[in-house]
């Protein structure tokens, strides 16, 4: 009898997902890889990074490498060097130098088992509520969004994404009959939400006796051992390649938020958006998914209330003298 596999979920985040961020999308990249395989493969990362020049101590991070084309300066004490408006200074990559790692590092995503998610979700609906809620009371959204912010809801969305994404991975444990941890890419302040997140997917009284979601959480509490942190800095292989995933869906499914003039880079980078596009499609567990309202409501029914309560609550034509508007009798 085969001893049970462990496996490591990586989460990174495309966009903004705040609901008080000015943009309508985000997504969650998830990356699912055998534990010993990756230590196998963050190995070949730093090798493979060294033949194609590029600093085996920094981040691949896939706007600076693909599309900035650059990579950011340091002092020999590891500090971030910065020109005289404050600005990160950087130093230009050859891009035959990221043509040959991006040729290395596509053979080898393409020859590892791998499972990738992609989950995306429109703040459209949930931004109009609030605007809705401001308009009602005669206020901007500001004191809406700060009134949600001390509520906790500000990043909901994010929390229910990445339980969904927790969840997903507690099932796939079960039928690999294996164990695993998640590893979360830190927002710092943020990271409260992933660990929400990881909680309410773990404990299967967050769901009813109905919703296959019950079953998966306890596999999820069963299977899933630790939830940890880590930056950019951490140079692990899984969030480097969720990040890319990101990065390239993102890009491809809502255009990119950097337009560049020049004609020639502007080809390099489509063409490598292009190929990490048809990469990822041997990779999916499940294809792209967008989280519909009733999605949303069966993944995280306690927060989509919490939030419609709290818009529901907010006043700020009754608060006391001297209060901030949209927090009814605090301080």
């Amino acid at each position: 009898m085969k001893s049970p596999r462990d496996y490591i979920l990586f989460i990174d985040e495309s966009g903004k997902s705040k609901l008080s961020d000015e943009t309508d999308n985000f997504l969650l990249s998830g990356l699912i890889v055998d534990q010993d395989l990756h230590a196998a493969l963050s190995g070949y990362m730093v090798s493979l990074k060294d033949k194609s020049k590029i600093p085996i101590d920094e981040n691949i991070h896939a706007f600076d490498i693909f599309e900035g084309e650059r990579r950011r300066i340091v002092d020999e004490d590891g500090r971030i060097v910065k020109n005289r408006d404050g600005t990160n200074k950087h130093k230009h990559i050859p891009f035959s130098s990221i043509a040959i790692f991006f040729k290395r590092l596509s053979s080898l995503i393409e020859g590892a088992d791998m499972h990738s998610f992609i989950l995306r979700q429109n703040k459209t609906k949930f931004n109009e509520m609030i605007v809705k809620t401001a308009q009602d009371n005669n206020v901007t959204s500001k004191p809406v969004f700060n009134y949600l912010g001390r509520k906790q809801l500000n990043d909901f969305l994010y929390e229910a994404l990445a339980r969904k994404m927790i969840l997903e991975f507690g099932h796939f444990l079960e039928l690999q009959n294996g164990h695993g941890q998640v590893i979360a890419e830190s927002r710092r302040q943020e990271d409260e939400a992933v660990l929400r997140a990881f909680i309410a997917a773990t404990h299967e009284s967050t769901y009813m006796a109905s919703s296959q979601y019950k079953s998966w959480a306890k596999s999820s509490f069963k299977r899933i051992h630790s939830l940890t942190f880590q930056n950019k800095k951490g140079l692990s292989f899984g969030l480097e390649i969720a990040d890319l995933f990101g990065w390239a869906h993102f890009n491809k499914k809502y255009g990119r938020s950097f337009p560049i003039d020049s004609a020639a880079k502007n080809r390099r980078v489509e063409n490598r958006l292009e190929k990490v596009d048809k990469m990822m499609k041997f990779l999916y567990k499940k294809n792209p998914e967008d989280i519909t309202d009733k999605k949303l409501q069966r993944i995280a029914p306690d927060k989509v209330s919490e939030f419609t309560e709290a818009l529901r609550a907010f006043r700020s034509r009754s608060v006391l003298s001297g209060t901030t508007p949209g927090n009814p009798g605090g301080p």
